[in-house]
């Protein structure tokens, strides 16, 4: 393996595993699954800042490798606002087919019931 290569699966294993590590706190709650990534954070923060610093600095892919982590962490937002955005405009509207002819009776509606303003000159000689 090369040098790049190394530094490359390096950012990828040691500095991704050193940042979720870091990111993790513990829960007055955890489950099994949670229990095993509190082992991940145990054996990251027992190493020192400067280590994982270090991993930072003098790895040119570990900035590549946070970018990635915000480019997923993003893509998982957008999927869970948009599915929940879906979720209550069809419970608030029903099927988008059902809100869109709604939304024709209400300009219907809206449309049969709305009369000219009167102009000024109308005003003026309604009073005469």
């Amino acid at each position: 393996m090369t040098c790049a290569e190394h530094d490359k699966h390096s950012a990828g294993s040691q500095f991704v595993t050193h940042t979720m590590g870091r990111v993790l706190e513990t829960t007055p709650i955890n489950t099994k699954g949670y229990e095993t990534l509190l082992n991940l954070v145990e054996n990251t923060t027992n190493d020192s800042f400067d280590l994982y610093y270090g991993l930072f600095m003098h790895n040119k892919d570990s900035v590549e490798e946070l970018e990635r982590l915000e480019l997923a962490f993003d893509a998982l937002k957008k999927k869970l606002f948009g599915h929940s955005h879906d979720l209550m405009r069809s419970h608030l509207f029903g099927k988008p087919e059902e809100a869109e002819q709604r939304r024709d009776l209400t300009k219907l509606r809206r449309n049969d019931l709305a009369l000219p303003s009167p102009s000024l000159d109308d005003v003026k000689s309604h009073n005469d």
